[in-house]
């Protein structure tokens, strides 16, 4: 499962909730407020920085990919979750 990631990082309750329906094999892609939860999350699988025209994606070792790469993550690995 292909999960797009919002969440704001006081949000435990979303973050909570994402991390019981995570399995090790799901893909993330952070966005938004989740830029700033990307490093803290405690992931095993994929996961990449979606670019932002107005929010500078942070320092991490994560790949950022454009909007068309996300479509084709999305065509390729079917249902995706949305946290925001």
């Amino acid at each position: 499962m292909l999960h797009l990631i919002g969440l704001k990082p006081g949000d435990q309750t979303g973050i909570d909730t994402f991390l019981t329906l995570y399995q090790p094999d799901d893909i993330c892609v952070f966005t938004d407020a989740g830029l700033l939860l990307a490093s803290t999350l405690p992931l095993e699988g994929q996961a990449y920085l979606l670019e932002h025209p107005q929010i500078k994606t942070p320092n991490s070792d994560l790949e950022i990919i454009d909007h068309t790469t996300l479509l084709d993550l999305v065509a390729a690995h079917g249902p995706c979750t949305s946290w925001y």
